[in-house]
């Protein structure tokens, strides 16, 4: 899983876990921001940083006081030592072995992304489970990028089904996707995994599985027809409305926030702000959805009502020198698009993304299983299966329409033919416009660029109680992936990850 996933991950589930809090979430366990500075280690040893793995869980694992110090000082970075330091480092070790020993442990592995030419995410997934646990943990470590890359951060720990090895074909292959067959098999065998996948070479449908159930009482299975939540997906559609309108020389990249809401407080910081700002969630504008603004969100019965309380969050930092994810940006976006076109935002949507690309069976639904055949989205009650998610009853601007596997590739076919925008606006959303901020995270407009494997490919997630979609298209190899899960699973995010690297044959 790679950092700018993780950041967006815990962002949608409402920043619950700032530093230590409960390490129970089947999803978030908990989110540690340390230092950032890169540092060099002097040092003429250069062991494999799957090795500052090993050492990690041998520290939870001992009862040595003074052993664990000791590997504590051997294998995080001068930078993580100095800040949050030795003391806090320690203590962490000692809340993971009180929440995994006895524990068992996999393995550690080393993944590398490219974010921008010269500059590499390296994270160290480490892999381990309470003793007879049902599921694994992640536990993803930021490394120093000076070498020999050290540990420098906790960035994640993830719910994860049992670590597998992968074939070596290509997913083109049949032995290939006889194995994803078996693996999906296994992953609803083993953890009641539901939901739907597909991958496709151009117009050729290569992998199409649906799986589990789409209730939590386990009458309807998942089918061809089942509907799931797009959650943060639809932060894409939002973007090509926009793109749209500033094609039509109605609005602006450069035009002031405050055009649109003179009223918007903090005059200093909002007169700042811009509209590619909110299009690449480097505005300040701090996250609107809040453990504290739950409550009141949950009374609102239109996404307009969200505005007041967007109002009454503030900054978090000035516009454009920082990347901070924030549904803030696509609330007012949508506010925008209506202000512009004239139009209500979802019979824009409407009109421009799902009748253009054919997708009859999509839109942004009121909730009502009568209707529609909509997934609930489902979270875990304890040991006795799921129950109802706790989710809005309609959509906004930054999330929340339906689809499914087959519209969603009928989406991606008008995008690569650029049937929405022109390809040069294309072109411009798909690349990353965070690059050199702050806390930067690859993201264009309204669309995630990344590399795996060596393989470029752009989409978007979405992620909430419940709520599963990943969507990537590989422009090299013309091929689509999409998977949607209707439940709080780990194992969602193993079958996303391992598609991934079939496609572009990362091992």
């Amino acid at each position: 899983m790679s950092i700018y996933f993780v950041r967006l991950l815990c962002i949608q589930m409402l920043k619950i876990s700032l530093f230590f809090p409960s390490l129970n979430h089947p999803f978030a366990l908990f989110w540690l921001f340390f230092s950032h500075v890169a540092c060099a280690q002097n040092t003429t040893e250069a062991p494999s940083p799957e090795t500052w793995g090993d050492q990690f869980v041998t520290a939870i694992q001992s009862a040595s006081a003074s052993e664990q110090e000791a590997i504590v000082l051997r294998i995080f970075s001068d930078a993580a030592l100095a800040n949050p330091g030795k003391e806090r480092l320690l203590s962490l070790v000692g809340k993971l072995q009180n929440e995994f020993n006895p524990l068992e442990y996999h393995h550690s592995d080393l993944m590398a992304m490219e974010l921008s030419p010269g500059n590499i995410s390296r994270v160290l997934h480490i892999y381990l489970r309470k003793k007879d646990a049902p599921m694994w943990r992640d536990i993803q470590m930021r490394l120093d990028p000076a070498p020999p890359h050290k540990l420098l951060s906790i960035a994640f720990i993830a719910e994860v089904a049992e670590p597998v090895s992968l074939p070596n074909g290509d997913i083109t292959q049949k032995t290939t996707l006889d194995w994803l067959d078996r693996y999906v098999q296994k992953l609803v065998r083993e953890n009641d995994l539901s939901g739907s996948a597909l991958v496709a070479q151009g117009d050729q449908i290569l992998f199409e599985k649906y799986f589990g159930y789409a209730d939590a009482e386990r009458i309807q299975p998942v089918d061809a027809h089942t509907l799931f939540n797009l959650g943060s997906g639809n932060k894409m559609f939002t973007a090509l409305a926009v793109m749209r309108l500033q094609e039509q020389g109605k609005l602006n990249f450069t035009d002031k926030l405050t055009s649109w809401f003179p009223d918007f407080p903090d005059s200093a910081h909002a007169n700042k702000v811009t509209v590619h700002h909110l299009l690449t969630h480097t505005s300040g504008i701090r996250e609107f959805w809040r453990e504290e603004t739950v409550a009141e969100m949950r009374r609102c019965t239109t996404w307009h009502q969200f505005l007041p309380i967007i109002y009454g969050s503030g900054f978090d930092f000035k516009p454009g020198t920082e990347a901070g994810y924030s549904n803030s940006n696509f609330i007012l976006l949508g506010a925008i698009i209506e202000k512009v076109s004239g139009q209500d935002y979802f019979d824009f949507i409407q009109n421009l993304i799902y009748d253009k690309a054919g997708m009859q069976q999509s839109g942004t639904f009121v909730f009502d299983r009568t209707t529609k055949p909509l997934a609930t989205p489902l979270a875990r009650a304890g040991n006795e299966g799921w129950k109802e998610a706790e989710h809005g009853k309609r959509g906004s601007p930054t999330g929340g329409g339906y689809s499914n596997v087959r519209d969603m590739l009928l989406f991606a076919k008008k995008l690569k033919n650029n049937s929405f925008v022109s390809s040069e606006s294309f072109k411009n959303m798909i690349s990353d416009k965070t690059s050199g901020l702050k806390n930067a995270f690859p993201y264009g407009y309204g669309f995630i660029p990344q590399k795996n494997g060596g393989e470029y490919s752009y989409g978007h997630g979405g992620i909430a109680s419940g709520i599963n979609l990943e969507f990537r298209y590989f422009p090299r190899l013309d091929i689509t992936m999409i998977v949607f899960s209707n439940q709080d699973n780990g194992a969602f995010d193993d079958l996303k990850k391992n598609i991934v690297k079939l496609i572009t044959g990362e091992r």
